[in-house]
């Protein structure tokens, strides 16, 4: 998956775990909806991981390490301006 690609999977995840937030605030006892939010974290979840060992921080939370690493790559909402050829 590119970089591109799993930015997107991200967004869809977290665009899916905020609405099913609301709408378990008024159906608190929809257990389908409950199942849907624990997946759709889990989903969020590694996705999340998988840019951050790929691509580096999706989130200034998301520095791991010994340095200060949030600045080192494009931000994750810029394009990649590396040479590709």
């Amino acid at each position: 998956m590119t970089r591109e690609e799993l930015l997107r999977k991200i967004q869809a995840l977290a665009f899916a775990k905020t609405e099913t937030e609301l709408f378990l605030d008024g159906h608190p006892d929809c257990q389908a909806a409950l199942t849907y939010y624990y997946d759709t974290v889990d989903a969020l979840r590694g996705a999340t991981e998988e840019f951050e060992a790929k691509y580096g921080p999706l989130t200034a939370s998301g520095v791991r390490g010994e340095r200060w690493s949030w600045t080192d790559m494009p931000w994750p909402w810029q394009e990649d301006t590396e040479d590709k050829s």
